[in-house]
């Protein structure tokens, strides 16, 4: 599998310590369609202030990129 360099710079770029980050959805089951996003998952360490309560974080992170898959 060929793996866009922009999911490496996501990763990368990830503002809190990952434990790790896969690729998820077709890429994964290997049958993307040419028009498929990558999906990523994966787990990051929070900072304590915001596991305690007392920073409020998003709970959940989103970004969308338009690239072109190389495969």
């Amino acid at each position: 599998m060929n793996i866009d360099l922009g999911l490496h710079k996501q990763v990368d770029e990830h503002p809190y310590p990952l434990l790790f980050a896969t690729i998820s959805g077709g890429h994964l089951y290997g049958f993307p369609s040419p028009d498929s996003d990558y999906d990523l998952r994966g787990v990051h360490l929070l900072p304590l202030e915001e596991v305690v309560g007392l920073k409020i974080g998003c709970e959940t992170r989103a970004f969308t990129m338009a690239w072109r898959s190389t495969w």
